[in-house]
C-alpha cells in the first residue's frame, strides 16, 4: 500500500479596520483579484479560505461585484469557507458576552455574503486562550485551527500537532488543528518542488498525519511580485493535482476522515513570532503601550454604557468594528503604531457611545457628568467629564494631563488625542539617535525648560533638558465644580541642584462643549523667599483627524505664518496661535491668552514592517515656552485653550 500525507492549504485574507483606502485599492488589484482568477481555474481543488469580517465588509461596499464573482465561485467548488470574528477581534481581549457576541455575527456575516455555513472557525492573529471552547461551541463552531507553537507549549509532541485533538473548558468541547510552523516559512518562499517534499515527508500508509499552511493570502501579490507570486501558485497547485502521494483535503474532510486522536489541554498561546513580541501572553500589550491600554480601557467603558442605557443594534455594531485587532498590538507590522488604526478604533468607539446617549436621552437636560473612577485599571482614579458634544479624561497622577478628547460630532467622531508615543523597542537599539519618549505625548502637560533648550531637545528627549518634576506629578484634585475641574501640585525646578526652587501650580480645566472648546487656566506661584526666572512651558500634542479617502496631510499655521504640513517643524520666538486643518473635519486651533516662544513639531516614529523600518507621523506637538521672572510670593497666570 502506498504511502501518502494530508496536506490542508489555508487562505487568510483580512484587512483591518479603518485601512487607507489608497492601500486598499492596491491590495485588491495586486493580491485579491490574483488569487480570485486563480481560484475560479481550480475550483475542483479542496482548498480551504477564510475571509475576515472587516473584509467582507469592505467588499460589499466597495466592491460589490469581486463579491458576488467570489460567492459563485465558492458556491461551484470544493472550497471549505471557515468562519472568525465579526470584526477580526483577539478573543482573549474581550468579555465572555462580547467573544459570543463576535463569534455569532462572524457566522452571520460570512452566511450572508457568501452563502455558506462555515463549521471551523479561524482565529484573529491565532490568538488561543484556553477559556475560549464554551464561546466557540456556543456559536455553533465544532473546531479551531490554531498553532503547533501552542501544542509544543503544552507538551504536545511532533506527531500530536499533525494530528487533530479535542480540547475542553467547563465541559464544553471543540475540535483542534494545527498549523505547521516549518512549512510556513517556506511556503511560498521555496520552490514546490521542495514544498512538497517536505510534506510528503509525513506520508503514513493511512495518511493520518497532516501539514496544515495557514497564512496570510497578501504574500501572493502584495508582500511578494504579483507575477512571481501566479507562477508559483500555478506551478503549486498543478504539482498538486498530480500527485498521489499527497492527498489535499479541507479541516472537515481530514476529521471526517482520521477522526480526533484523544484529549488535550492546551496553554495560552500563537505563532511563534506574536509569543516573542508579546512576551508570551497576547494581554501583555496592554501593559506595554498606553495607547493600546487607553483604546482597551475605553472599549470597556462604552460596553458598560452601551449595556446600561439599552443602545441599538447600530450602536453595537459600531462598538464591535472598534474590536478589531490590529491597532491592540505590535510586531512585525506598524498594529498600534499605524495612525488611521488608532483613528478608526476612536471613532467607531466614540460614534457608539454617541448614539447610545442620543436614543436614551442620556444628559437629561444635565450640561455634563463627571465621574472620578479608576477608568485605566491602574489603582489610580481618573477624572472623566462628559458633555453632550464632547468627552475630556484627566489623569491626575500622570502630570494633570488631557489624555483623551472625544469629539462627538456626527459623521465627525474622533478623539484629538490619539496620538502614539516613542517607545523603547529592540529593533531600535542600534538607532542611537532615536531616544524613546519619558512621558505620554498628550495634552496640557507642564515643563521648565533648561535655559539653552531648542524644540530639539524637547522633541528628540534630550536627557535632562526638563528641569522640573511637573510633567510626572502626582496632581492633587482640589475641587470639581461642574464642567471645572481644579487641580494643583507643588514642584521643583532644579535648575539649581544645590537650591531647587518651589514652585505652586494651579491648573483649572473648563470643558465646554457647546463651544467646542477645553480651556485650562494657568496660575504659577514662586513658593521661595528669592528671586527666580524659570522658563514655564504648556505643551499640547494633538492628533489632526486623517481622511482615509485622500492622500494628503493636514496642515497647520502659527499666527497666520506660512503653511505647513503636521510632518514639518517650526519654531516662533513670539506668537499665540497654532491652527491645524485637516480634510473633513473642522479646524483645530491650540491658543494661549499670552504670547510666548512656540514651539511646533510632528512626533515622528520609526517601527518595523515587513519591508524594514519606516518612519511615521504620530501626531503634531505644540509648546507654549514662557520666560518668566517672579519675586517672592509673586504669580504668573496664562490660559491656553484647545478648540475646534
Amino acid at each position: 500500500m502506498s504511502q501518502r500525507a494530508s496536506f490542508i492549504f489555508v487562505l487568510h485574507f483580512h484587512q483591518p479596520v479603518g485601512q487607507s483606502l489608497r492601500v486598499l485599492e492596491r491590495i485588491q488589484r495586486n493580491s485579491y483579484e490574483l488569487l480570485l482568477r486563480i481560484l475560479q481555474e481550480h475550483r475542483d481543488l479542496h482548498l480551504t479560505l477564510h475571509f475576515s469580517g472587516p473584509l467582507l465588509m469592505y467588499w460589499r461596499e466597495l466592491y460589490p461585484d469581486f463579491l458576488a464573482r467570489l460567492r459563485e465561485t465558492v458556491s461551484r467548488s470544493e472550497f471549505e469557507v471557515l468562519g472568525g470574528t465579526y470584526s477580526e477581534s483577539v478573543l482573549s481581549l474581550l468579555p465572555w458576552e462580547d467573544r459570543v457576541l463576535q463569534l455569532k455575527k462572524g457566522r452571520e456575516l460570512v452566511e450572508e455574503t457568501l452563502g455558506v455555513s462555515p463549521r471551523g472557525l479561524w482565529i484573529p492573529e491565532r490568538v488561543w486562550d484556553p477559556t475560549l471552547p464554551p464561546a466557540i461551541s456556543e456559536a455553533g463552531y465544532s473546531y479551531v485551527i490554531v498553532d503547533d507553537e501552542v501544542g509544543y507549549r503544552s507538551g504536545l509532541w511532533k506527531d500530536d500537532v499533525h494530528r487533530a485533538v479535542l480540547t475542553e473548558y467547563s465541559g464544553r468541547r471543540v475540535g483542534v488543528l494545527f498549523i505547521d510552523g516549518p512549512v510556513r516559512y517556506i511556503l511560498p518562499w521555496k520552490a514546490p518542488g521542495e514544498v512538497l517534499g517536505y510534506i510528503r515527508s509525513f506520508a503514513t500508509e493511512d495518511g493520518r498525519l497532516y501539514v496544515l499552511w495557514g497564512s496570510d493570502a497578501e504574500k501572493f501579490g502584495e508582500w511578494w511580485d504579483a507575477r512571481a507570486a501566479e507562477q508559483w501558485l500555478r506551478t503549486f497547485f498543478g504539482m498538486l493535482k498530480g500527485d498521489s502521494s499527497v492527498a489535499l483535503l479541507t479541516p472537515s474532510e481530514y476529521i471526517l476522515r482520521h477522526g480526533y486522536q484523544g484529549l488535550a489541554y492546551l496553554a495560552p498561546g500563537s505563532y511563534d513570532k506574536m509569543m516573542e513580541w508579546s512576551g508570551g501572553y497576547f494581554p501583555n500589550f496592554l501593559r506595554k503601550y498606553r495607547e493600546t491600554n487607553n483604546m482597551h480601557k475605553k472599549m470597556l467603558y462604552v460596553r458598560g454604557k452601551l449595556s446600561l442605557l439599552k443602545a441599538s443594534r447600530e450602536a453595537w455594531e459600531e462598538y464591535l468594528k472598534a474590536q478589531c485587532n490590529d491597532a491592540y498590538w505590535h510586531g512585525l507590522f506598524g498594529g498600534v503604531y499605524i495612525p488611521f488604526l488608532r483613528q478608526a478604533v476612536f471613532e467607531h468607539l466614540v460614534r457608539a457611545e454617541r448614539l447610545a446617549e442620543e436614543e436614551s436621552g442620556y444628559y437629561l437636560g444635565n450640561s455634563s457628568v463627571v465621574r472620578s473612577l479608576d477608568f485605566d485599571f491602574d489603582g489610580v482614579d481618573e477624572v472623566l467629564i462628559e458633555e453632550k458634544e464632547v468627552n475630556a479624561y484627566v489623569k491626575p497622577s500622570d502630570g494633570g494631563s488631557l489624555f483623551e478628547l472625544d469629539v462627538k460630532m456626527p459623521g465627525k467622531e474622533h478623539n484629538l488625542l490619539a496620538t502614539m508615543s516613542r517607545y523603547r523597542e529592540p529593533y531600535l537599539e542600534d538607532q542611537k539617535s532615536v531616544v524613546p519618549d519619558w512621558y505620554r505625548r498628550v495634552a496640557f502637560r507642564e515643563h521648565i525648560w533648561r535655559k539653552d533648550a531648542s524644540s530639539a531637545d524637547w522633541i528628540n528627549n534630550t536627557p535632562f533638558v526638563d528641569v522640573s518634576d511637573f510633567a510626572l506629578g502626582n496632581y492633587i484634585v482640589e475641587a470639581v465644580e461642574g464642567n471645572k475641574l481644579v487641580l494643583s501640585f507643588t514642584g521643583r525646578d532644579w535648575s539649581d541642584r544645590r537650591r531647587p526652587a518651589r514652585i505652586h501650580l494651579v491648573k483649572t480645566y473648563e470643558v465646554l462643549g457647546s463651544q467646542r472648546t477645553v480651556r485650562v487656566r494657568y496660575r504659577w506661584r514662586n513658593m521661595e523667599r528669592r528671586f527666580i526666572d524659570p522658563k514655564l512651558s504648556v505643551e499640547v500634542s494633538l492628533f489632526p483627524r486623517l481622511s482615509y479617502e485622500e492622500d494628503s496631510d493636514p496642515t497647520y499655521t502659527v499666527d497666520g505664518s506660512q503653511r505647513l504640513s503636521v510632518r514639518e517643524g517650526f519654531s516662533s520666538p513670539w506668537a499665540r496661535t497654532v491652527r491645524v486643518e485637516s480634510p473633513a473635519f473642522p479646524t483645530v486651533t491650540v491658543e494661549s491668552s499670552r504670547h510666548a516662544e512656540v514651539w511646533v513639531s510632528p512626533i515622528l516614529s520609526w517601527y518595523r514592517t515587513e519591508k524594514g523600518l519606516r518612519s511615521e507621523y504620530q501626531g503634531l506637538a505644540v509648546s507654549f515656552n514662557y520666560a518668566v521672572a517672579l519675586n517672592p510670593g509673586e504669580t504668573f497666570e496664562t490660559e491656553v485653550s484647545l478648540s475646534w
